[in-house]
């Protein structure tokens, strides 16, 4: 029988980082304010043609940021996740 001797951990405060998160969530936040109340030209024009292709790109660029916040959370949350929950190597065998 093998015995494991098991050191006491070092408890310190943890500092969450969701600084990448912020940054990107408050870029989202002052595009979406420019947007807001846009006016949509319906005439059959080229000018209300470059406006839709410029708001469907737009709308699409605040969709990948959307995104890109929600990974960028999810990436802190895996980090801390795995110092919450720390595999010891007396546990993997």
């Amino acid at each position: 029988m093998r015995e494991t001797i098991r050191t006491c951990r070092r408890w310190s405060a943890v500092n969450i980082d969701l600084s990448k998160a912020i940054g990107t969530a408050e870029e989202l936040l002052a595009e979406l304010k420019k947007l807001d109340g846009t006016e949509v030209d319906e005439a059959p024009t080229r000018a209300a043609k470059r406006q839709h292709t410029k708001l469907n790109r737009t709308l699409l660029r605040l969709s990948h940021l959307g995104n890109r916040a929600s990974v960028e959370i999810m990436d802190t949350y895996h980090d801390f996740k795995r110092r919450d929950d720390p595999v010891e190597e007396s546990d993997k065998e």
